[in-house]
């Protein structure tokens, strides 16, 4: 089991620079190539923080870059998606980064893990607990946030990325929207590099002008915003859609017909990923990472 040191900076949740300070040793590296920071444990299975917890709050394994140790030049965030437990979590983050770095990446990798198995499979009135993940999920972005902000604060000349999976992007999009409204994010002149959504368990509509909060947050908060979607997601086709009533961005790509922010791009990977919910990080790591390293040429 991975020991985590608890991060708490914050008294409210307003997302603030007030009570930052870099810990840990400079140097200090991962055995096993990626870095995690986590908010397990923090959820029960009925979507609510835990006594003792901020929705700010979140730990690290003592050697995520410019939180317990000097800053990287570029940092990639992987955020898994549902009904993983921690085991199951690390398991994609071990995918993200050999991936990555096998495709070329050359930055650091850490990965986000969250109460994302906590909500009840068993209760029939929650379409197998994906509500409550979603509940889950929207309150990490809190976490996430206030993670990014600190990380620029203190390493403002580093590229900050995020890769997310499935329900992952439900996390990922509420921390834009939190940040898109925080002025010490925009006041450090703050963006993510790039923000790269494989299989997004998300709504088709989430990056166009009918959201238009995410729309901006988008548009003002990132680089460059990539999707990768499969029409033959057999998991969105079957599992998103009869518990949404709405088809899902990871599926068919954003809505037909309405607007979307100009540093926003898609990819149809059917061919590399064809019904395999679980094949975008592993067949499109190529791609994310040419992406990654020309993100100005797409915004």
């Amino acid at each position: 089991m991975t020991r985590f040191t608890r991060r708490q900076y914050l008294k409210s949740t307003a997302v603030t620079t007030a009570g930052i300070g870099l810990l840990g040793t400079a140097g200090l590296a991962s055995a096993h190539g990626y870095s995690v920071i986590s908010t397990r444990g923090h959820y029960n299975g009925d979507g609510d923080l835990k006594s003792g917890y901020s929705v700010l709050d979140f730990e690290t394994d003592g050697t995520v870059p410019g939180e317990d140790t000097a800053c990287a030049d570029e940092l990639t965030i992987h955020v898994h998606g549902y009904d993983n437990d921690e085991q199951g979590a690390l398991n994609n983050f071990d995918e993200a980064y050999h991936n990555l770095t096998g495709a070329g990446y050359g930055g650091e990798v850490a990965g986000f893990s969250w109460d994302s198995n906590a909500p009840n499979k068993y209760d029939p009135g929650d379409w197998g607990g994906f509500g409550t993940g979603q509940e889950i999920a929207q309150q990490n972005g809190y976490a996430l946030a206030q993670f990014a902000l600190n990380y620029k604060y203190h390493c403002p000349n580093s590229d900050l990325r995020i890769t997310c999976h499935s329900l992952g992007a439900q996390v990922v999009l509420n921390a834009l929207r939190i940040l898109d409204v925080n002025d010490d994010w925009d006041s450090g002149y703050y963006r993510f590099s790039s923000v790269h959504f494989l299989g997004a368990a998300q709504d088709n509509e989430a990056p166009t002008k009918e959201w238009s909060e995410t729309y901006y947050a988008i548009l003002n908060e990132t680089v460059a915003t990539f999707n990768y979607h499969s029409d033959d997601d057999s998991t969105l086709q079957n599992l998103y859609w009869p518990r949404e009533f709405d088809r899902a961005l990871g599926e068919t790509g954003y809505e037909s017909g309405n607007e979307i922010p100009s540093n926003y791009n898609e990819y149809d990977v059917t061919s590399q990923v064809g019904s395999n919910h679980s094949g975008y990080m592993v067949n499109c790591a190529d791609e994310i990472v040419y992406h990654m390293a020309n993100d100005s040429s797409y915004s």
